[in-house]
């Protein structure tokens, strides 16, 4: 995903962006923000902006090989953690990778209620299981 797809939060993505160009990316970051927010999003965005073997000034080159990893969501280093409706005790994220990326892929803003309506949920609750835990 291109800083460019993300609608909006141009303060946000300038001082991204810089964080990458002052080399001062840290470790760990937190992406936060209700559901629609885009906050997962730019997360994505920033992730790919990182990996990019072409950067541009201002965005991903979005056409060498990391890129195209991570437009079909599948590099190595991108990793996800979701809630999800178990249907096994030691089911993971990993377990629903492929609805996860359909599900982004077609709709980057998704939300919790967009996300339980890949399933056949009705009134189960996603969550985050210890295997999960154990996993990341």
């Amino acid at each position: 995903m291109l800083f460019n797809e993300v609608v909006g939060q141009a303060a946000i993505k300038r001082s991204l962006i810089n964080t990458v160009k002052e080399n001062r990316v840290s470790h760990a970051q937190l992406f936060l923000g209700p559901g629609g927010s885009g906050s997962l999003a730019l997360a994505v965005a920033y992730a790919q902006y990182i990996n990019c073997e072409n950067r541009q000034p201002d965005d991903s080159c979005g056409e060498c090989a990391s890129c195209r990893k991570y437009n079909k969501l599948i590099h190595p280093d991108l990793h996800f953690s979701y809630p999800f409706f178990a249907k096994h005790k030691e089911d993971t994220a990993a377990t629903y990778a492929e609805e996860w990326r359909k599900a982004f892929l077609e709709n980057p803003y998704l939300g919790l209620d967009y996300w339980r309506g890949q399933f056949d949920a009705e009134n189960k609750q996603a969550n985050i299981n210890i295997a999960e835990a154990h996993h990341i």
